[in-house]
This record gives C-alpha cells, sequence and structure tokens, in this order.
C-alpha cells in the first residue's frame, strides 16, 4: 500500500462540474484530488481577442444566477467577470408557427440580470485558475484507465501506472462516463431524434443583451448573446435543435443557403445574419442515471444525466449537483463522518433526483408541446404565452425560480 496515493475525495473529470465540486469541498477541508486528461497549460490558455466569430467556442452556457452564486462562493466567478461573457438582461420566447410571444426582463425581477453566457473554455479557464492556488491536488495530462473497490475504498488506476485511493470517488466526467459504466450504475435514456446546430453569428443589428428563442415545430432556435473585449454587441451564439433529417439537410447546405434559412427561421429579429463561423452538430439524447449513488461512489452533473438543451438548464442542472452534494459533506464533515457515508450520500441522491427528473419531464413537455401542429395545441400554447406574457407577478415568480432567482 505505500505506492498508493490515499486521499479523502477523488473527482475524476476536470470540466465545469467537477474543477466546481474539487474547489467547494477543498475549501472544506477535505484533502481532494482532481483527475483531469487535459494538461493544465492547455486550460488555462487564454484566448485571443475577437477579430471575428471563428474566435469564439461554439460551446457556451447560460450561466443561471444561483450557479454565479455558488462560483463566486469558490472565488471562481472573478476570472469569469475578467474575460468574455454577457450578462443577458431580457429573454423573448414566441412560437413561430402562431402568435404567442412572452418577454422577461431583468428589471422586473428586480435583478442585475437573467443570467450570463459564457463560453465554456473560460468558465473552465476561471475554475483552474482557482485551482492553481487552492489545496485541490491536480493530477493532469493522464487518463484514468481502471477502478475497484477495496474494502471500503475506491481504488482509481492511471495510465502512467500510479494508482490512487480514497473514501469517495466522484464521477464527473460526462455524458458516456466510463467511471459509471465501470462501477456499473445504469441508465434510462433515449433518443430526442433531434441534432443541436452550433455556431457564431454575427447581426446587422445589436442582440441588445437579449437571449432569444422561437419555437418551431421541427424544433427550438435560440440566439444567444456574446460579448466582445471593444463592447461589439452584434455577436451571438446559435443553438439550433431540428429533428434528425432536417439537421442534416441544414448541415448540407453551403454557407450562403444555411445563412438565408437561419435569417428566415430567426424572422430577422436581430437584422441579416452577416458572418457565421463553421457549423457543428450533434445528437440529442436525454439519459439519467437510475441510481446516483454505490458504495464510495457518486455522480454529478452529465455523469448522472443530460438534458435537451432547449432551456439551457444542463449546466445549471449539474452545478446544482454541486451545491447539494456540498452541503450534504459539509454536515457530514462537521458530524465526524466519512465523505462515503451511506446515509449522507442517500440525502443526496434523493435530493437532486426530484429536481432532475422534474426539470427532464419538463422539458420533454415542452419539446412535444411545440412539435406538434394539431390546432387545439397550437391554440393552447398560444393563448397560454399570451396570458402569462400579461400576468406579470405570476410571469415573474415563474420566472425567478426557473433563472435561479429563488433558490
Amino acid at each position: 500500500m505505500s505506492d498508493i496515493t490515499v486521499y479523502d475525495i477523488l473527482v475524476v473529470g476536470g470540466g465545469m462540474t467537477g474543477t466546481a465540486l474539487a474547489l467547494g469541498l477543498s475549501q472544506q477541508g477535505w484533502r481532494v484530488g482532481l483527475i483531469e486528461g487535459s494538461e493544465r497549460s492547455a486550460l488555462l490558455k487564454v484566448p485571443e481577442p475577437v477579430e471575428g466569430v471563428a474566435d469564439f467556442e461554439p460551446r457556451v452556457s447560460a450561466i443561471s444566477m444561483a450557479s454565479q452564486k455558488l462560483l463566486e462562493s469558490l472565488g471562481a466567478w472573478e476570472g469569469v467577470a475578467a474575460g468574455r461573457h454577457c450578462a443577458y438582461q431580457a429573454m423573448t420566447v414566441w412560437d413561430g408557427d402562431g402568435t404567442g410571444r412572452i418577454h422577461f426582463e431583468a428589471a422586473e425581477l428586480q435583478a442585475r440580470a437573467l443570467g450570463t453566457i459564457v463560453e465554456n473554455r473560460s468558465l473552465v479557464r476561471a475554475l483552474f485558475e482557482t485551482v492553481e492556488v487552492s489545496n485541490v491536488e491536480l493530477i493532469d495530462g493522464v487518463q484514468v484507465t481502471g477502478s475497484w473497490l477495496d474494502g471500503g475504498r475506491r481504488g482509481i488506476e492511471l495510465a502512467d501506472g500510479r494508482k490512487l485511493v480514497a473514501q469517495l470517488v466522484v464521477a464527473a466526467d460526462g455524458a458516456n462516463s466510463r467511471m459509471r459504466q465501470w462501477v456499473g450504475l445504469p441508465t434510462r435514456e433515449w433518443d430526442y431524434d433531434q441534432q443541436a446546430i452550433v455556431c457564431t453569428v454575427r447581426t446587422a443589428q445589436s442582440h441588445r443583451y437579449t437571449a432569444w428563442q422561437r419555437f418551431s415545430q421541427t424544433g427550438p432556435l435560440a440566439f444567444l448573446p456574446l460579448a466582445t473585449e471593444n463592447g461589439d454587441e452584434t455577436f451571438c451564439s446559435i443553438v439550433w435543435s431540428q429533428d434528425t433529417d432536417e439537421a442534416r439537410r441544414l448541415m448540407a447546405l453551403d454557407e450562403a443557403t444555411f445563412t438565408a434559412e437561419l435569417e428566415r427561421a430567426i424572422e430577422q429579429e436581430l437584422g441579416a445574419v452577416e458572418m457565421i463561423s463553421r457549423r457543428f452538430a450533434f445528437p440529442l439524447r436525454q439519459r439519467h442515471a437510475k441510481d446516483y449513488v454505490a458504495t464510495g461512489f457518486v455522480l454529478v452533473g452529465d455523469a448522472a444525466h443530460t438534458i435537451h438543451p432547449l432551456a439551457g438548464q444542463g449546466a445549471n442542472l449539474g452545478y446544482g449537483d454541486v451545491r447539494v452534494l456540498m452541503d450534504e459533506l459539509s454536515k457530514a464533515r462537521a458530524g465526524g463522518l466519512s465523505p462515503a457515508n451511506e446515509l449522507v450520500l442517500a440525502r443526496y441522491q434523493r435530493r437532486r433526483k426530484a429536481e432532475n427528473l422534474t426539470m427532464m419531464a419538463a422539458m420533454e413537455g415542452f419539446k412535444q408541446l411545440f412539435g406538434r401542429d394539431e390546432l387545439p395545441l397550437r391554440w393552447i400554447r398560444n393563448t397560454g404565452m399570451r396570458w402569462l406574457d400579461g400576468r406579470g407577478p405570476i410571469k415573474n415568480r415563474i420566472a425567478a425560480e426557473a433563472m435561479g432567482l429563488i433558490i
């Protein structure tokens, strides 16, 4: 055992969720190791200033106020704020096949913003800058090749031959989590039969610090505002979720034809689309682990659940996992309990499963509601949107809860 390094907690996966969790648990006093396959130098690289659409990362996240508060408590938000980020003040959602429209304003909620759009790499960089001055022991540039149960502890083997053990291993290694598979936690999953097309665009008009989302029968289109170093307000990140056949058709179009289709789909709310970056498409699949915990083991973030991107809640659900697991492990430490205590982990699972399943069910309901063209359903959704838009207190309460302004 002398050649095996021992930790209280090992976090596998240094993405947005795993790194935040490692920071939080280290601040509680646990000895925490964070395993990440990429080199720290790559994770800490500062992107070049924006000159065009190609300078943004296609992958962005809409960070809620609740998630921002978590990152502030970890000391990472200062790094986010120092880089490119766009706090959006409004959101407009409408039915492209009808007349329903609803608009939200941060001012009506007495909030500074509804949320913040951040490039994923910028968020990860800010977290790793914080790791650099923390007590987290970063194990970077190496892959995990195996896991085993050693009595009451979990063992991890790395590609370079090192062996690590911990009382608790946290899998934060993404939707196709190898850790989840090795431990044997099954999932329920199904294909949405849709693909999400993502890219960056530049428009003729300012985005007005507003997130725009148009629903259609074949899927939603979102224009998410981006910020630049010089204050240019004409860049947006798009997420266009479409039925698989339609997504393939759109991806096969040349740039000019695709741009024309995009302008039509967004109804030229921001004028002409003047520039467009390289397009990427990925299949959409909903996945949920039947159990989040096993002996000395727990899932967080995409390793536990993935969700349709139509409401941009994936990252925020992951940060919800982080908040609750930190809370339960803080109580365990105060009570002198192991971080792998079965009752502690069971409470985490109970608290998070309910919220995650509720959000997943809501997203499936939205997809079904807007994905069907029967006249009664079209009337219900358009009438409902207009009714809710005219009921300020109700609308604002719903928005506040959805956007993490009420925790």
